[in-house]
């Protein structure tokens, strides 16, 4: 089981999932707003939502709520690496297919701060926040990986060796059993 790290916990435990949870209340409980704030001039408008964009949007919200649900309670139920590497790379091919889907809406709305919405801001911002952290955690970065864990044994052996009581010349020319069997006799 390995430690993982707060910065990591917090993201992908309560961040991401709390704001997945808002893509899926957008989706689920105002589909108007939400295809008006991705895409104004192909939104419905007066007509109404045609009742299969209606049924998409709610499929939609419940792959977010999904999403959210996944992330926070399987994360949170272990420490264990392949577990956590295993999710989020599924998450992380998620997040480019995400990037992907929005392909139509241009290829300006990609760098186009200036015009986001908070969808856009969803879709783009958030997308590429999750995917470098993503990618930073399945990288090892701030894990404390082998250079962290050859040092910690390099310190380990240094303490060791210095609290331990000096070796005597006859000392080294004894096996390890003549040296425990003659301390044995000495305790008789």
């Amino acid at each position: 089981m390995a430690n993982i790290p707060l910065p990591y916990k917090i993201f992908f435990l309560w961040i991401e999932p709390v704001a997945t949870l808002a893509g899926a209340y957008y989706a689920w409980f105002e589909p108007s707003t939400y295809l008006e704030d991705t895409h104004l001039p192909s939104a419905p408008g007066i007509l109404g939502l045609p009742i299969s964009t209606h049924v998409v949007l709610r499929q939609l919200g419940n792959l977010y709520l999904a999403f959210a649900l996944n992330e926070a309670l399987v994360l949170r139920a272990t420490n264990d690496l392949k577990v956590w590497r295993a999710l989020l790379l599924g998450l992380l091919i998620a997040d480019f297919g995400h990037l992907y889907s929005c392909y139509p809406l241009g290829l300006k709305m990609y760098y186009d701060l200036a015009n986001w919405n908070a969808i856009a801001y969803g879709n783009y911002l958030f997308v590429y926040c999750g995917a470098a952290t993503r990618i930073c955690f399945l990288l090892g970065v701030g894990m404390g990986g082998p250079k962290s864990a050859k040092s910690k044994v390099k310190k380990s052996v240094r303490l060791a060796l210095e609290e331990a009581p000096p070796v005597t010349p006859q000392q080294m020319n004894k096996s390890p059993a003549q040296s425990t069997r003659r301390k044995k006799n000495r305790s008789s």
